[in-house]
Order: C-alpha cells, then sequence, then structure tokens
C-alpha cells in the first residue's frame, strides 16, 4: 500500500514513502489548499479559492481537470472527491497537521522529552508554505508563525536567542569598554 506524506512546512512536496512525486502546479495547489483546511471543502469554495477570476463553470472544468491530473500519477487517493466535497485521504499524512497538534500538546503542559524531539524537527523546518504568495495560504501562515514563535519561546529556545544576544552585547559593551580604559591609561 502507497503511504503518501504531504510536506507544507517551508515548500510543498508530495511524497510516497522516500519518493518524492512531481506534480503540476494546478495540483499542487489543490492538494495544499485541500490539507490547509484539514475538513471537507466545498468544491465550489475550492473553484472560487483557487480560480477567483474565472466564471465558475470554467473553474468547474478546471477543477475537474485539475483531479484527473491525479489520476495517472496514482495519487487518486491522496484526495477523496465526492459530488460535492473534497478532503485529503485519511492515510495522508500532513507535516504541518502534525505539528499543530504538537504544539496544541504543549499547551495541555505535558512537554516531554519525546514530544519535543518530535516537534523541535517541525519547528526548524520553517514556515508554512514558505514563499508561496497565494491569497488563501496567507491568513494560515500568519497563524502559524505565531503559534511556532510561542512554541519556540515556550520550548526555551527563545530564551536561548535572548541569552546569546545579551551575551553578545555584553561583550561588546566590555569590549568598548576596555578600549576606553585603554585610552585612560595613555
Amino acid at each position: 500500500m502507497n503511504q503518501y506524506s504531504v510536506q507544507l512546512l517551508s515548500g510543498f512536496a508530495v511524497r510516497n514513502g522516500d519518493r518524492t512525486v512531481i506534480l503540476p502546479p494546478a495540483c499542487r495547489r489543490l492538494i495544499a489548499l485541500t490539507a490547509l483546511k484539514r475538513k471537507p471543502v466545498h468544491r465550489l469554495w475550492v473553484c472560487a479559492t483557487l480560480w477567483p477570476h474565472v466564471q465558475t463553470r470554467k473553474a468547474v472544468a478546471n477543477l475537474r481537470s485539475t483531479l484527473w491530473r491525479l489520476r495517472p500519477l496514482g495519487l487518486e487517493s491522496v484526495l477523496c472527491a465526492d459530488p460535492q466535497y473534497l478532503q485529503l485521504g485519511s492515510a495522508v499524512s500532513v507535516d504541518w497537521h502534525r505539528a499543530v497538534d504538537l504544539i496544541e500538546g504543549l499547551g495541555d503542559g505535558g512537554i516531554t522529552p519525546q514530544l519535543v524531539a518530535e516537534l523541535l524537527p517541525l519547528l526548524r523546518a520553517g514556515e508554512l508554505l514558505d514563499r508561496w504568495d497565494e491569497p488563501w495560504v496567507a491568513a494560515e501562515r500568519s497563524r502559524y508563525h505565531v503559534q511556532r514563535m510561542t512554541a519556540l519561546e515556550t520550548l526555551g529556545h527563545g530564551a536561548e536567542t535572548r541569552t546569546l544576544r545579551t551575551a553578545g552585547l555584553r561583550r561588546i559593551v566590555a569590549h568598548a569598554g576596555a578600549d576606553r580604559d585603554g585610552e585612560n591609561l595613555r
């Protein structure tokens, strides 16, 4: 059985096991949009979101074509489609979903070494769909950025960054003070 995963952190990729699947741009956008919603999405909403500047009839045709392009790639199990709704297949894993779930686990106060070991690489992976300029990505990217920074602070990495910055400033001030002291000795 195929084990599909969708990467939304940093960039976008669909993998079948350890093999990256090359997708046409419309297929990438459809899978990314569906993955961002984490629930079934109405076909007409998808059409209006992905093709906002075309008539509904043309947008519906674009969606139908995009879904057909997934078939020869063997990706029909990545998206489940019924006459009205689309959603990711239940067996498809998404890195961003996992990161959000783990971040929410931090709020429950259950910080364990296992949680930290699984969450840190996801937090370090980067922003949600980095460099995508689609308007429908912006709100989720902003929301995830706040969640990500809060998680890093909670895990203490924000404190580490502040400590490093403070230590660097202390070295600069100490160095400047030594220069001034040297001038006073002359």
